[in-house]
């Protein structure tokens, strides 16, 4: 085994779920040595889910669109500190370009599996490892005797966080309760179509007590056609009003969670609650799963399916039929199911 770092330096730059799974590595490192400088350094617009943790030495923020002279400023910052150990966890162009300028004793690197990965996609060889990210990111540590605790992600939420989210919708922490709607995700190939989300959420609505509370971001305004006419106490739409640290409050006084395969599932799967998963494109193969023990995917199997590694690919079929098959009474039925579950 080789001699324990003192100062440690992580890169991940994003994108959310995948900076939620590598909490898990950074718990496992901090196991491993107690005393050493652990930092981690993402984009800045994420940093929110490592401001928090205990963990952590300090939490870097790299702003999004920084560019050369970004990276620059960054690598002198990152060489100044002089780290024993410096672990890219993200093998982006950005990060490829800065590594191999840092001045570390060690380096260390994330395996994507890309040739595998493709291979999966295109030809549809099982050959990927089913493993978790969150995982197989602690995988290259394993040299400086770093092992995956089993604990699963972590995200750290302060008072004044859960007092604002609380406060800009309204809502009271009276155990009242609430199922979390996730119908957005970072690429639209990846979204269960939005009439099916509000079918979902009459069919709730009518053989449920649920509150539901609808998450998005600024620039999903559909949510707007998701809410629109129901009851405002009992459906709450919290499109572009919460950060990630107001998100994952209410996330946190959420029974279950309904999702695509997107960032705000992982969120909720750090903080301990279970979700409903609906594959499309993706698939668990790509490592992507809940930790959740009670947590249940929803998908189709098809030929074709996966496709892509993050839904962005075009689809190559005259309907996104990985998303399409799943009905709103398939996923209702999971619901009233976990609900019992979790009782």
């Amino acid at each position: 085994m080789r001699a324990a770092p003192k100062k440690i330096l992580v890169l991940r730059f994003s994108s959310l779920g995948d900076i939620v799974m590598a909490t898990a590595m950074i718990r496992c490192l901090r196991t491993q040595f107690p005393d050493a400088r652990i930092d981690f350094l993402v984009r800045s617009d994420f940093q929110d889910l490592i401001r928090f943790n205990p963990h952590l030495t300090h939490a870097w923020g790299l702003p999004r669109h920084s560019g050369w002279r970004g990276l620059r400023g960054l690598l002198r910052d990152i060489n100044a500190v002089d780290y024993d150990l410096v672990y890219d966890a993200h093998r982006s162009l950005r990060t490829r370009l800065l590594m191999p300028w840092v001045r570390s004793k060690h380096k260390a690197y994330f395996s994507k599996q890309y040739l595998r990965r493709a291979l999966l996609m295109t030809f549809k060889l099982p050959l990927v490892s089913k493993r978790r990210f969150l995982e197989r990111f602690v995988d290259p540590l394993a040299p400086w005797g770093v092992l995956y605790d089993g604990a699963g992600p972590e995200f750290h939420v302060d008072d004044a966080s859960e007092s604002s989210a609380l406060a800009k919708t309204g809502l009271v922490a009276d155990g009242t309760q609430r199922v979390a709607i996730v119908p957005s995700a970072q690429w639209n190939g990846k979204r269960w179509p939005p009439e099916r989300f509000r079918e979902l959420i009459e069919k709730l609505l009518a053989k449920t007590a649920y509150q539901l509370v609808v998450f998005g971001g600024p620039s999903d305004t559909f949510c707007q056609e998701l809410t629109r006419g129901l009851d405002p106490t009992r459906v709450i739409n919290t499109q572009g009003k919460l950060g990630l640290l107001e998100s994952g409050a209410l996330l946190k006084h959420c029974r279950f969670t309904i999702a695509n395969d997107t960032g705000l599932m992982h969120l909720a799967d750090a903080l301990g609650v279970p979700s409903i998963l609906i594959f499309g494109p993706t698939s668990g193969e790509m490592g992507c799963l809940p930790f959740h023990p009670k947590s249940r995917i929803v998908e189709n199997t098809l030929w074709c399916r996966p496709c892509s590694k993050n839904g962005q690919a075009p689809c190559i079929r005259s309907r996104r039929w990985c998303l399409d098959l799943t009905t709103s009474d398939r996923v209702l039925a999971e619901a009233l199911a976990l609900g019992q579950e979790t009782t």
